[in-house]
């Protein structure tokens, strides 16, 4: 059962026993009490992070779209560009697509766009003649030195409310989020065996401190 604080209107003992689900549903309180009512076996706290994480992310990427269309490209082909000058060396369309979380013919089409502005290009594996690398080129490089000071900017100023403790608090609640959505995925899957893998506690080492 839920067990928030929905946002209500005040509710007389007559009409009290109904308990109506809200005409409006302005807050996720509220969204999550009204799914509640209505099922009593839901807890209520998974939905209410579920939505609000839709919420932000759909905010967030409203914005990101605006920013980088702006650039001329989608958010996935930004993503490209800076995932590929953070590796700081070609990789394998396979490795770019795993680190994406997208599917490779989503990738491929994505890859061609910018291959065609002549920010990427594909080079043959020298290692293994079956894949294809995935290069950022000076010109990728170019553009990326010309836009990302801009782009740090805009994110500084999306989260100026959230201190850096809170990110970092956030980040390591969102890694442990992912975690857990891995581990409930059908049985088999190698995501699900790696998720139950790191949270097997290490055997505890000596460490020895170096001071000079």
């Amino acid at each position: 059962m839920f067990t928030g604080t929905p946002r209500r209107r005040s509710t007389s003992l007559a009409t009290k026993k109904a308990d109506p689900l809200p005409e409006k549903l302005p807050h996720l309180s509220d969204q999550v009490a009204a799914s509640a009512m209505r099922h009593r076996q839901l807890e209520g706290s998974a939905l209410w992070v579920l939505l609000a994480m839709y919420r932000a992310f759909a905010v967030l990427d409203r914005d990101q779209v605006a920013e980088v269309s702006a650039m001329g490209l989608t958010t996935l082909q930004f993503n490209i560009l800076n995932i590929l000058e953070r590796a700081g060396e070609p990789m394998t369309m396979g490795a770019l697509a795993s680190l994406l979380v997208v599917q490779p013919n989503n990738l491929s089409s994505n890859f061609s766009a910018l291959s065609d502005k002549g920010y990427v290009r594909r080079e043959l594996n020298q290692n293994d003649h079956r894949s294809l690398l995935a290069v950022l080129t000076p010109e990728g490089q170019a553009f990326l030195n010309d836009k990302l000071p801009g782009h740090w900017e805009r994110l500084e100023e999306l989260m100026k409310l959230v201190s850096r403790e809170e990110r970092v608090s956030l980040v390591n609640l969102l890694k442990k989020l992912a975690t857990s959505i891995q581990i409930a995925e059908p049985a088999g899957s190698t995501k699900k065996a790696a998720a139950a893998k790191a949270l097997t506690p290490k055997k505890t080492r000596k460490r020895t401190d170096v001071t000079g």
